[in-house]
């Protein structure tokens, strides 16, 4: 396996590690809140959109909703 996939694989598991402690302590989460932890979690918009079956400009538009409020 090359370094590259290992290190992809790991920080995907570190992401799922975490949505699972998160979920025994929150309730359900909203898309957007779902968007939010994945992108704090470090996860590029592509790969959100990939993990929660959303397009990307989907995506996109969430984070700039979010950047917005953000900002307030």
């Amino acid at each position: 396996m090359s370094e590259k996939i290992q290190q992809e694989t790991n920080k995907l598991l570190g992401v799922v590690i975490g949505l699972l402690t998160r979920s025994k302590q929150d309730k359900i989460a909203t898309l957007r809140e779902q968007i939010s932890i994945l992108t704090d979690y470090g996860l590029t918009p592509s790969k959100i959109a990939e993990i929660l079956g959303r397009s990307g400009n989907y995506v996109n538009k969430e984070l700039s909703e979010l950047r917005k409020t953000n900002k307030k």
